[in-house]
């Protein structure tokens, strides 16, 4: 069985809900957007009560070990510390709009985006959301990292480089 983050799905409504509440605690989310890996992420407390309330839905997921679903649930948790405003646009989608005459992220940086591997996309993705004025949309952000591989760099093509002017 396959996680899926979108509202309206178990899993998307706890990490929703999950993000609304760090949004009122201010030091549970300095402490997540402190840590420069999924692995310090996994080492506190905001993280774990996202954890607990995911385990469940965690372990029904077949196509990752139990160790690596909780890493790549710590790099969304971490990354989700970053984001401030909600958006339901892709982030490629956001990627690609316009900022004056060029898209906010060139195609060259796009690129180099696209072959990050799952270990070094934690850093990159810290900066997309900074460079994107720390808005994103939670689906779209966590279903891309946590699924991060060929069909989420296939479907964020799809939706960056149609979209994209220069």
């Amino acid at each position: 069985m396959s996680i899926s983050f979108n509202a309206g799905r178990p899993a998307g409504d706890i990490v929703a809900s999950w993000w609304e509440g760090l949004q009122q605690d201010n030091g549970g989310r300095a402490q997540l957007r402190r840590c420069k890996s999924p692995e310090e992420v996994m080492l506190e407390p905001a993280f774990h009560r996202l954890l607990n309330r995911m385990r469940g839905l965690l372990e029904s997921e077949d196509s990752l070990s139990a160790e690596e679903s909780y890493r790549r649930l710590a790099a969304v948790a971490g990354l989700l510390s970053h984001v401030k405003t909600r958006n339901d646009k892709s982030l490629a989608a956001r990627m690609a709009e316009s900022q004056g005459s060029r898209p906010r992220f060139s195609s060259l940086r796009f690129r180099r985006l696209m072959k990050e591997s799952f270990d070094d996309l934690y850093p990159a993705m810290i900066r997309v959301i900074r460079q994107l004025d720390k808005t994103a949309s939670l689906s779209d952000l966590a279903n891309s990292v946590f699924y991060w591989g060929d069909k989420v760099r296939k479907d964020w093509a799809l939706a960056y480089f149609p979209n994209v002017v220069e």
